[in-house]
């Protein structure tokens, strides 16, 4: 029979290349593809080989020799270590109503270091980062006196224990990756979660459907005293998002998703007021508001879309965009006229002369050069956006930080580009203007690295990330 009369080869084959089973399995399923062995006799030398191979990792493992896989414990099925080390140079400007400018340049890096283990049906992601603040990982050269050379902290940027429920169904509890699909201009990519989230992803016929469901506490630790009344109440970000991906064509894709977020803590004791600035306020250190960390009233409806056209040669034309209305806009209006009234009757009538608006949306256009699955040296992409963000719209502590500097009530256009020097090596170029939407009103931010009442903002940045 076929299968007696390929041992011999099998074993001079498997004594030969003792140190290379990849190679040995190679050959056996070429060997099943042009038919002289059956997908049976196939698997059965596959198994016999893979067999002896984890016996030589656990023996090079026990003399203390490298074995193929990082080894944390007999429990722990895989790990990998992962990460990044970015050099960035970054320059920004504003101006406000005055005519007073500032601009800032600085060289800035960052490193992210991360492993991730499996074990059966459970997984964990550790990361550390450089980077305090959670829109930014990076720190800046020369961030401390004269010589001091100061040494940066890594923090904790992801801590998350994961449970593959079943083929459809995955839940993390801990710090753990955004897992909506979004924009930048509703959520940082620098920001995570803390709590609970389930994501779903299901096949239907050529429809990929998926669900992303977060339950996170934005402010936790609360405290109920019988004896005083120093209360403290948590505030929760509650998100429930449904989507689908699919082919239109067979060079037209589509994905698009509905998502329903909501602050718990609207006007909860002790929660403060979200109040703008108004847009005359001018200098350095000019008044943007009060309570410009608060999270009164939103609740948002939010869609994002994206449509994909394949072309020749590894090209991709992508058309995007997102759209969000803050259901409890007009509620976050109203307050804002209600606590500038109490400062003064003239606060209160420019708050109420400004208007309501509570939408944000952004439309772009993206192309790129990708020839197989996973970018390779050579491939390309380019991004260029137009977004607008009224200033009831979103919450101000989210919204990214570099190309608005975090704030709302702007609107502007970005341009980002990147190339892969090497698999792993990728240089980016990015660009981007914005100005006041309503001069009437503050730009507000609660973290922006331009200390004016901004009514014109650039930003030139130019990085090279190395990835392991």
């Amino acid at each position: 029979m076929k299968l007696f009369r390929m041992l011999p080869i099998a074993a001079m084959v498997t004594t030969s290349l003792t140190a290379m089973a990849d190679s040995t399995i190679d050959l056996v399923n070429a060997l099943v593809a042009k038919g002289v062995l059956t997908e049976e006799e196939g698997k059965l030398l596959s198994k016999g080989r893979e067999g002896e191979k984890a016996s030589e990792d656990k023996a090079m493992e026990k003399a203390g020799k490298p074995g193929g896989k990082v080894t944390i414990s007999d429990a722990v099925d895989n790990a990998a270590f992962y990460g990044d080390i970015r050099a960035r140079y970054e320059f920004r400007d504003g101006e406000d109503t005055a005519h007073n400018t500032e601009d800032r340049e600085r060289g800035r890096y960052k490193l992210v270091l991360g492993l991730k283990t499996s074990a059966g049906d459970f997984y964990s992601d550790i990361a550390l980062s450089m980077g305090a603040n959670g829109r930014s990982d990076n720190s800046t050269f020369g961030n401390g006196s004269n010589g001091s050379n100061t040494k940066e902290a890594a923090y904790i940027k992801r801590a998350l224990l994961g449970w593959k429920v079943t083929d459809w169904l995955k839940v993390e509890a801990g710090r753990v990756a955004n897992p909506l699909y979004t924009t930048s201009m509703v959520w940082d990519g620098d920001l995570t979660f803390e709590g609970l989230v389930e994501k779903i992803e299901y096949q239907w016929g050529n429809v990929s459907l998926f669900g992303n469901f977060a339950q996170s506490q934005y402010l936790g630790d609360r405290q109920d005293f019988n004896t005083s009344t120093s209360d403290r109440d948590t505030n929760d970000i509650l998100a429930f998002q449904g989507g689908a991906k699919f082919d239109i064509t067979d060079t037209v894709s589509a994905k698009a998703a509905v998502t329903f977020s909501k602050f718990t803590n609207d006007h909860a004791a002790g929660a403060s007021t979200f109040l703008p600035g108004l847009g005359s306020n001018a200098g350095k250190g000019a008044s943007l508001g009060s309570g410009l960390n608060a999270t009164n009233d939103i609740r948002t409806i939010e869609i994002p879309a994206e449509f994909v056209f394949k072309m020749a040669d590894g090209m991709r034309l992508a058309a995007f965009g997102d759209y969000v209305c803050n259901l409890d806009g007009e509620d976050r209006f109203q307050a804002a006229i209600a606590a500038a009234s109490a400062v003064s009757a003239s606060y209160g009538s420019a708050i109420r002369t400004a208007g309501n608006d509570d939408k944000a949306w952004l439309l772009g256009l993206g192309l790129s050069r990708q020839i197989g699955k996973q970018s390779k040296e050579g491939d390309w992409s380019a991004r260029l956006w137009y977004q607008d963000v009224g200033i009831y719209a979103l919450d101000p502590n989210t919204v990214d930080s570099d190309f608005m500097d975090s704030r709302v009530n702007m609107k502007g256009i970005v341009l980002k580009g990147e190339y892969l020097l090497r698999d792993n090596v990728v240089l980016n170029l990015s660009a981007g203007h914005a100005t006041r939407k309503n001069d009437k009103l503050a730009s507000v931010t609660s973290a922006g690295d331009i200390a004016l009442n901004v009514d014109h903002f650039n930003l030139y940045q130019m990085d090279i990330t190395y990835k392991f």
